[in-house]
């Protein structure tokens, strides 16, 4: 009588219990990556506004004002949030806020974006007013 040909059931239930035991050792890496990814997009975001601020405060003659605002950021007054993630905080090193002036300088300073478990700085250069991501 021949044999049918297939897999019998201790061979599917080792096959599954590899498969969730490299699935479950995989997965807090993906998280963390996942994390690490959402910090970086929020720190070139606010580099993008950092800038633009800038420009506003050259194009419109006066100056543009950015201040730490929990859990975002003021600019000109306003609050504004980061799109990418809400546990993100945003905290000036040294100063309440940091000026763009019209001449297209700044009062300089050094922003800190806070992860989980990173965190990212943005220099603001006083003399030109240039932000700058640090790596």
């Amino acid at each position: 009588m021949p044999r049918e040909r297939g897999f019998t059931l201790i061979e599917l239930l080792v096959v599954l219990a590899i498969v969730s035991l490299v699935v479950g050792i995989a997965l807090p890496f993906f998280a963390k990556r996942g994390a690490d990814a959402a910090l970086a997009g929020a720190a070139i975001e606010l580099q993008s506004v950092l800038r633009a601020a800038r420009s506003d405060a050259i194009a419109s003659g006066r100056e543009i004002a950015f201040a730490a605002d929990r859990p975002g950021y003021r600019l000109d007054g306003r609050h504004h949030s980061l799109a990418t993630a809400a546990a993100l905080s945003v905290e000036i090193r040294g100063a309440a806020r940091i000026s763009f002036f019209p001449s297209g300088g700044s009062s300089g300073g050094r922003i800190i974006l806070r992860g989980e478990n990173q965190r990212r700085e943005i220099e603001i250069e006083a003399l030109t007013g240039h932000a700058i991501l640090l790596p």
